[in-house]
């Protein structure tokens, strides 16, 4: 179904900035993890959770130039795609976290769940706060509103010459030299860091997670980065 965008002309960015914060800032579709942190000066009128501890983020990329409509986003339906936004008592404020370029999404043009392709131009990232039930939402927000920078996709599952999969929950790779790997999950959060070194011709890391489910391995070597998608 395509999303079709409301403007928030009634807020202005001083008003904005106050509610909502994301870091880094700036960021683009290539900055990793961000956090979203909202309410933390105690202003609610981008959206009032009714003090619900459990929120979530419905987000979407812009990638063809036309703003009215989300070409890889997420599936309303599914709260399972979307990224929890909760209520973090140290923070005073509902924070999420999540992988903008590295995370899964449904392409608009096919309804296929995919990856980013690596060279994409993404023009905004989108987001609405929404409630579990989907009776209650806000408008729909824009990326660039909040620190966001239009920027060519650099990750992708495919492409780059070095072997990198994930086998009999173990990660398999030849890439040479300092090595990066992170696991996260399809709402892209991180669950799994690991920095070594691969002077042999085939490195195996047997993988040790706490739940079963879909995951994402990222690994970095000098200025390659590749991921691919697999179930544990």
């Amino acid at each position: 179904m395509k999303k079709t965008l409301l403007l928030l002309t009634f807020l202005g960015s001083t008003m904005a900035d106050a509610q909502l914060i994301v870091t880094p800032n700036p960021f683009s579709v290539n900055s990793g993890i961000v956090t979203v942190t909202y309410g933390s000066s105690g202003n609610y009128s981008l959206y009032d959770p009714q003090s619900n501890p459990n929120l979530y983020l419905y987000t979407g990329l812009e990638t063809d130039g036309n703003a009215a409509t989300w070409d890889y986003r997420d599936t309303w339906s599914d709260l399972s795609s979307q990224t929890p936004l909760t209520w973090n008592a140290t923070a005073n404020a509902y924070v999420a976290s999540l992988n903008i370029g590295g995370r899964g999404y449904t392409q608009e043009a096919t309804n296929t769940f995919m990856t980013l392709p690596v060279g994409t131009n993404v023009n905004n990232w989108y987001f609405i706060i929404r409630n579990a039930a989907g009776t209650s939402q806000s408008g729909d927000l824009q990326g660039t509103n909040y620190g966001f920078t239009p920027s060519l996709s650099t990750s992708s599952f495919e492409g780059n010459a070095i072997k990198f999969n994930v086998v009999n929950n173990a990660i398999v790779t030849d890439a040479q030299g300092k090595i990066t790997i992170e696991i996260y999950s399809l709402l892209g959060q991180k669950v799994w860091h690991l920095d070594t070194e691969n002077y042999n011709s085939l490195l195996e890391i047997p993988l040790q997670l706490n739940q079963k489910g879909i995951y994402i391995a990222t690994l970095k070597n000098n200025d390659t980065t590749k991921s691919v998608k697999f179930t544990y």
